[in-house]
């Protein structure tokens, strides 16, 4: 993400693109290989759950580096609405991160 301009919407849209899809693939696979009748078979139960957890770890270092991205943004913007809500935004990526970690933490505890 270094470009010659502090703040690129091009290449923040896209890496929150990759947290959207491997968000929705990690919880796809908690889903399907965790809560669903499928988490009975041991070894394809257990590599999908490892999978998921890398899935959901890359997904919060993902998530940290866009919020990282909004905080620029917002110190960046002159415009006062334009710093309401890229505020709110933020907020919104501290709680998704939140979510995710929880989400991640229930899946270390399917290994248990």
């Amino acid at each position: 993400m270094d470009t010659e301009t502090p703040f690129n919407l091009l290449l923040f849209t896209n890496e929150t693109k990759k947290v959207c899809i491997c968000s929705a693939t990690s919880i796809f696979i908690i889903i399907l290989f965790i809560i669903s009748p499928l988490s009975n078979f041991f070894k394809t139960s257990l590599f999908m759950k490892i999978i998921a957890l890398l899935l959901l770890v890359y997904t919060i270092y993902l998530n940290i580096q866009q919020t990282n991205l909004l905080k620029m943004a917002t110190q960046l913007t002159n415009s006062d609405p334009l710093k309401g809500q890229l505020s709110t935004n933020l907020i919104c990526s501290y709680i998704f991160t939140l979510f995710i970690g929880l989400l991640a933490i229930f899946v270390i505890k399917s290994f248990f």
